[in-house]
């Protein structure tokens, strides 16, 4: 089904309010082109009657009669317009609704491969900017289209009643404008399509430089910037003069031709009338039926323009409707049951799309209450195994299992629903602290919220806030510090009181002696649950149950601590390196864990 017959689609639950619009219209025509009659019937049969004293009373009589009636059909085309501009944009509004609703449904079920690819500010273009054209298209191109077509064929047939051989002369001027009408949209359409690609390319700059101001304020890239933006602005004001040039050459060609219209009603009407086969009334109702005529015609030329501009949003909607999720559910994925946190990955290889493999046969196991730490350089895969586990993503070859489950065998929200997750960029919501923290868990009483608030470190900054829990975090958290956003994100995660825990580096923006709470705090909830952490802190990774350390997407070496430590290889070279950036802190954490002679055995260890 093309975009037009998918558009028409949606308007088909609004039929009753389009029929509505319709008939209005209808009506509305009629009566429209009456008015030229009256006027005629004044001309040529009351306004003679004045210029006899004996017929004078009754002249008046008859156009004070016609005047009344031509009032009263101005009215009822008021009100009809009305009625019909209302139910316009009724169905119009209600379809778009059902638009909007669909297409963020769309993005909702879309990978996170879609998102890698895509700009933010192409989406918005199309979320926002492209479903308003449908909107416009509907609510008046479409309507109007219509409406003019009525008015177009009640015209023709009452300038066909009136006179034949005039109205036959008009009609040579119609293959003319229709052919103008086909190169126009010929010409118009690829013009409107790189149009729209440009406004989103330049709408993504906007948003990417808005929302990384503070980045480019630290470099000093503001002249940069404006270069940059200026480069796209550009490129979109040069396509839309391209735009315009045509529509300057058509548009005018168009009124000229309707223009010689008019030319001719006067030189062979008016030899008409000199002749006698056509009164000056009629000359006078057939000008006035021309006039009407410019509208519908004129119509069609910015119907046409508009029409592409509209279909090539359309298509761009669609196509957001029309892409296939990556990650799909089978049909006979089952639900999972609760957990208990066995994690295995079997000869695991991954690459993204077409690119240079990430993970290459990884083989791990993780046991219900275990901590997983994964370590190694960047691009080593250690967040692409974590994104592997909830299936944000699936292995290009081998299995991943969930007590016993594969991954791809069952429903994405029941295994979603028990795993907490704590990235690396904290990510909070234009909300209250409460309903960031409750946003996997929106029933949640608010002592569970304060409790996990606590767990995190949170609670005692939230309390001295002025509204507390009711605080709202701004846009993106923009109120709160790094340290605090990803309090209240481990909070989040703590909630749903998940089986399955993964902490990206979740502790990377908060002060080390914070830190050293937080994990204090989190070593009770660790127990009875699985957790796999990637962070840079030696006091979490020595903690760890299994160490897996990654090398160019395969797995170095694995195991614990004290037996990594006296192998002396890569974990070795590692953890040398993390512990003497941070050996004052370690040491004054180690005390306070063992205040005997624990950093000392550490000391030990490293030689």
């Amino acid at each position: 089904m093309g975009t037009f017959g998918r558009i028409i689609r949606y308007v088909s639950g609004s039929w009753h309010v389009f029929l509505i619009s319709v008939a209005c219209m209808v009506v509305s025509v009629l009566v429209t082109v009456q008015i030229p009659f009256l006027t005629k019937d004044a001309i040529d049969n009351a306004l003679p009657l004045l210029t006899n004293e004996a017929t004078v009373e009754v002249g008046r009589s008859r156009l004070l009669v016609l005047s009344v009636e031509i009032v009263g059909l101005t009215i009822i085309v008021g009100l009809l317009y009305f009625v019909q501009r209302y139910a316009n944009t009724y169905f119009s509004q209600k379809v778009v609704y059902n638009i909007r609703n669909d297409v963020f449904a769309a993005l909702q079920s879309q990978s996170f491969a879609f998102y890698d690819t895509v700009q933010t500010g192409q989406l918005l273009t199309k979320v926002t900017t492209d479903v308003d054209r449908i909107r416009g298209f509907l609510g008046w191109q479409l309507t109007f289209l219509i409406n003019s077509m009525l008015l177009l064929v009640a015209t023709l047939y009452s300038m066909f009643a009136m006179h034949l051989s005039l109205t036959m002369l008009l009609l040579l001027l119609m293959p003319l404008l229709f052919l103008a009408f086909y190169y126009f949209a010929k010409k118009i359409r690829p013009l409107f399509q790189v149009m729209r690609e440009q406004y989103g390319t330049l709408t993504s700059v906007l948003h990417e430089n808005i929302t990384g101001m503070r980045v480019v304020r630290a470099f000093a890239r503001e002249d940069f910037e404006r270069s940059r933006f200026q480069t796209e602005n550009n490129e979109y004001f040069k396509t839309t003069l391209a735009s315009v040039k045509i529509r300057a050459f058509f548009i005018p060609l168009i009124a000229f031709l309707i223009g010689l219209g008019t030319v001719f009603i006067f030189w062979y009407g008016g030899t008409e009338a000199i002749n006698g086969t056509l009164t000056i009334g009629a000359l006078v109702a057939f000008n006035a039926y021309m006039a009407m005529l410019v509208m519908p015609m004129r119509f069609l030329g910015f119907f046409v323009s508009g029409y592409q501009l509209s279909m090539a949003a359309g298509d761009r909607v669609f196509g957001i409707m029309d892409t296939r999720p990556e990650i799909e559910e089978k049909p006979n994925a089952v639900a999972l049951p609760k957990l208990k946190g066995f994690v295995k990955f079997d000869n695991v290889s991954f690459r993204y799309g077409s690119g240079k493999p990430i993970l290459r046969n990884i083989s791990l196991e993780a046991k219900p209450g275990e901590t997983v730490a994964l370590l190694g350089p960047t691009g080593s895969g250690k967040s692409t195994i974590i994104r592997l586990i909830p299936r944000f993503y699936d292995a290009t070859s081998g299995k991943i299992t969930v007590d016993s489950y594969d991954v791809r065998d069952v429903k994405l929200r029941s295994l979603r629903e028990q795993i907490g997750i704590v990235s690396q960029e904290t990510f909070l919501f234009t909300m209250s602290i409460k309903e960031n923290i409750a946003y996997g868990k929106p029933k949640a009483a608010k002592e569970e919220i304060i409790e996990v608030a606590k767990t995190a470190r949170a609670h005692g900054f939230i309390s001295s806030l002025p509204k507390g829990y009711g605080t709202s975090v701004g846009e993106r958290g923009a109120t709160l510090s790094g340290g605090q956003q990803q309090r209240i994100s481990i909070a989040r995660a703590l909630l749903s009181n998940p089986k399955i825990l993964i902490l990206d580096d979740s502790t990377s923006s908060v002060d080390v002696e914070t830190e050293y709470e937080i994990q204090q705090a989190l070593q009770a909830l660790l127990e009875n649950r699985t957790t796999f952490v990637i962070t840079q802190r030696v006091s979490t990774i020595r903690n760890a149950d299994k160490i897996i350390v990654l090398e160019d997407g395969k797995i170095a070496e694995e195991g614990t601590h004290e037996a990594l430590m006296a192998k002396k290889g890569a974990y070795y070279r590692i953890y040398q390196t993390l512990y003497e950036a941070q050996k004052p802190i370690v040491e004054a954490q180690m005390k306070q864990d063992s205040p005997a002679n624990e950093a000392s055995q550490e000391e030990d260890a490293m030689k």
